[in-house]
Parts: C-alpha cells; structure tokens; sequence
C-alpha cells in the first residue's frame, strides 16, 4: 500500500493493463446538441438584446424626430392660419377695392352730368346776362329823354301812352332778368362747388384705391409666399412621417423575426432538452447498475470535466517556475455536478483512509475504499466533513461524502481515480 501511494505521490503512471473502447456517447452527442442550441439561442436573445438597444435608440430618435415633425406641424398649423386670415383679408381688400371703383365710376358719372349742366347754365347765364345788358343800355339811353317829351311829342296821346307803357313794363322784365341772371349764377357757383367737392372725392376715393390695390398686391405676394412655404413644410412633414413609419415598420419586421427565430429555438431546445433528460434518465439508470465488475458511477448526476489520460497544464506552485508547461498524466475523471452532491462508493469494499491528508502535497479531503483483489477507488477533493472511517464496511451505493473544493482545487468537483495493484487505470473500464 505504501509503495502505491509513493507511486501515486511522484505521479508515476504505468501503460493501462485493458484497452477501453469507448462507443458514440448519444447523452454526450445530445448534450453537444442541446448546447449548440442554447448557444444558438444565446446568440439570439443577443442579437434581440442588441435589437431592443436599436429600438431604444430608434425610440429616441422617433422622439426627436416627432417633436420635430410637432414643430413644422405647428409651423405649418400656423402657416396655415396666417394663410387663411391672408386669404381673408385679400378677400376684404378686393371687395373694398371694388366698391371703391364702383363708387368712383358713380361718381365720374355724376360730376359728368354736373359738368354738362354747368356748361348749359353757363351757356344761358351768358345769353341772359346779354339780353340784360343790351335792355339796361337801352334803357339808359331812353331815359335820356323825359316822359314828358315823349308825351308832347307824340302823335296821338294813345301813341304816347303806349310808349311811355312800353318803357315801363321794359324795366320789369330787365327786373326779373336780372333776378333769373342771379339766380342762375346762384346756381352755377353750387354746381360749381359740387364739381369742386366731387373731384376731390373721386381724387380721395382713387388715392384710396391706389392704397387698397397697393395693400391687395403685397397681400397676394404674402399668400403665395405663404403658399410656398407650406407647400415646403407639408412635404417635410409627409417625408418625416414616411421615415418615422419605415423606421418603426423596419423594427417591427426585425424584432418579428428575432422573436421568431427565438421561438423556433425555444421549441428545438425544448425538445432536444426532453431528449437529454430521456438520455440523461436512461444514463442515470445504467449508471446505477453495477458493471461487470460490480461497479456504479460515483454519482447520480454529473458531467465530466476531465477525462483520463495525459494532458499538460501550468504549475504556479513553489516547486515550479511560473507559467512553465509541464506535461501531466491525468490518473482519474473529475465529476461536477455542484458543491454538496452526494459521493456514492462504487462498489461493496471497506474503508482505508478517510480525511485528510491522504496525500501529502495536497491538503484536500478523501476516501479510499478497497474493493479486493488489489483495487481501490479513490475519491478526492470532498467536503471537509468526513462520514466514514477506516476499517468500515461501506455498500455499493452509500454515501461517503459530498463534493467539494478542497485541496488544490480550482472549483467544486470529484476526482475519482481507480487503482489496480498500483497503476492507475482509466476507471471507465470499471464502471458501466
């Protein structure tokens, strides 16, 4: 026993005494399946990970871009109505404009009419004004001679007082003429002064419509200005619009897809899981049936870390220069399945050592249990609690221990070595 340990101890491994030959593994080749698939998932819910990121990102952007697209509405909204008062206001200008044309070719009409009736009355003030004078000379020059002389001298005295009736009633009518020449020159001056007035009117009303023409003509300029310009906006706005919805549909169509890749993994894993653990149910059975040499796997659940056989690995102990490639001979299979999983022996046998150390450069702790005829197994790394001693007589499938993370350990783990007669064996060729 002695000389096994010092041969365990310096690490001396013979050439195997069997030559296993392991069959395709289908819990293996499933599990690699069931991996690729949750590394393909992984993959996935990355890439939706990234595309939620995107979205976020698309979100604020959409924001932005909304908030810009609420602006020119707003600019276009007020466009729009500045448009429509413009719009309403050239109507009221036109309409006022018109009725001040109207009013100015009414007006054109009238002082036409006055200006024919003052040449008219002017044409009859003259001829009025001429028979006056001509009836006021000649009575002038009557009167030159005396009443009485005209009486003496007449013929007769019906002559005579017909004469002297002739001068008189001459005076009345030169009266009343010169009443109408007043009042036709009455009348002329008011015409006159209403020409005057409605020239000024019709010169008032046309600068007027100048202004009105003028304000009609910066309006219409304003409005197609303001036309223009929403016309500028409307199209920014629909092309704002139109990119927000592309944006959102081409997220949509892409988180779509990723969901649905997603799913289609899911369904994959879940069925390729099922099978594992058909797989897993069927490996647990035939692990737990003893070999042909009466032995079961140490544990109920696990996978296999570390096969064994030669491998190489860096040493950073005392003994070694740091980062130096040492080659190794891996003489046991180290098992995970989490800290405080039950070790089971793998066989009927009694207990040789127990706790630790049982080897001296390693202050992990273990059991061995010697089956007869030469062969041990060993059980490495356990929980620091020890629940069998030397000397007791242990079951096929009785707990011995947990696994743990003593000793030189880099993580919970079993290793589990098989020793016959001193050289260290590949232990699947001792389990099922």
């Amino acid at each position: 026993m002695l000389v096994a340990l010092l041969m365990v101890t310096g690490s001396i491994v013979s050439t195997p005494s069997r030559d296993p030959a392991l069959a395709a593994d289908p819990l293996a080749d499933a599990k690699a399946q069931q991996q690729a698939l949750e590394k393909t998932l992984s993959q996935q819910r990355a890439a939706l990970a990234s595309l939620k990121a995107t979205s976020a990102t698309l979100a604020a952007r959409l924001r932005a871009a909304k908030a810009e697209l609420a602006a020119v509405t707003a600019e276009y909204n007020e466009v729009s109505g500045l448009l429509a008062e413009v719009e309403d206001e050239i109507v009221e200008i036109t309409a006022r404009l018109a009725d001040l044309r109207s009013q100015i070719a009414t007006l054109d009409g009238q002082l036409l009419a006055v200006a024919r009736q003052i040449r008219t009355q002017g044409d009859a003030l003259r001829t009025r004004e001429s028979l006056l004078q001509e009836h006021l000379r000649t009575a002038y020059e009557q009167s030159q001679t005396s009443l009485l002389e005209v009486i003496l001298s007449a013929d007769t005295l019906d002559a005579a007082t017909t004469q002297v009736g002739y001068l008189l009633t001459i005076s009345d009518q030169d009266r009343a003429l010169a009443d109408e020449v007043r009042d036709l020159r009455a009348d002329l001056e008011t015409r006159r002064g209403t020409l005057r007035d409605g020239r000024q009117v019709v010169s008032e009303a046309r600068q007027a419509a100048d202004v009105e023409a003028a304000l009609l003509a910066e309006r219409e300029a304003e409005l197609a200005d303001m036309q223009a310009q929403l016309a500028t906006l409307k199209a920014a706005a629909e092309q704002k619009r139109r990119q927000q919805e592309a944006a959102l549909n081409a997220s949509l169509e892409a988180k779509g897809d990723v969901a649905e890749q997603i799913a289609d993994s899911l369904k994959a894993l879940d069925a390729q899981a099922k099978l594992v653990a058909k797989l897993q149910a069927e490996e647990d059975a035939r692990r737990q049936q003893p070999s042909a040499f009466g032995f079961r796997w140490p544990e109920d659940r696990f996978r296999v870390t570390q096969e064994w056989g030669p491998t190489t690995f860096i040493l950073e102990g005392p003994y070694t220069y740091r980062g130096t490639y040492y080659p190794h001979f891996h003489g046991g299979i180290d098992l995970a399945n989490g800290c405080g999983t039950p070790i089971r022996a793998v066989g009927n046998g009694t207990v040789k050592a127990s706790g630790q150390p049982l080897w001296p450069w390693d202050s992990g702790y273990g059991v061995v249990i010697s089956h007869g005829s030469g062969v041990q197994s060993w059980y490495w790394h356990l929980r620091a609690q020890v629940i069998v001693s030397p000397g007791q007589v242990v079951r096929i499938g009785q707990v011995i221990g947990y696994e743990g993370n003593t000793g030189n350990s880099t993580g919970c783990h079993l290793h589990f070595g098989i020793n016959d007669h001193g050289i260290w064996e590949n232990p699947r060729v001792y389990l099922p």
